[in-house]
């Protein structure tokens, strides 16, 4: 089981986001994250950080399943299907590991 991060624990942004799906009767939210439950905006900004690089993650058609690309600063990096859980929340499929790794390979080279 993936660790959910509790709203006590989570940025203003996610609690404020907990409490308007509360208010209308929605399933708990949690954050787009990869298949071993890394949060994607953590990875993101930690490697966007460390490298000096801008991350985006774009899909044409973002219906369900899809295919997303991995652009760093314009160029396609890498791409990776996204899926949803039960409650609509985005997985991507690939873990963090794989998603750093393919980040450094581009920003290395």
């Amino acid at each position: 089981m993936i660790p959910i991060r509790m709203a006590a624990d989570s940025p203003e942004w996610w609690q404020k986001n907990d409490a308007l799906r509360a208010e209308m009767g929605l399933p708990q939210y949690v954050p787009s994250r990869f298949t071993d439950g890394t949060y994607v905006h953590e990875a993101v900004a930690e490697l966007e950080r460390t490298h000096g690089c801008d991350i985006r993650l774009s899909s044409h058609s973002p219906s369900y399943p899809s295919e997303w690309a991995v652009i760093v600063d314009g160029a396609v990096c890498l791409t990776v299907v996204r899926r949803r859980d039960a409650n609509a929340n985005n997985i991507y499929q690939i873990s963090a590991d794989e998603f750093r790794r393919s980040i450094r390979e581009l920003v290395d080279d």
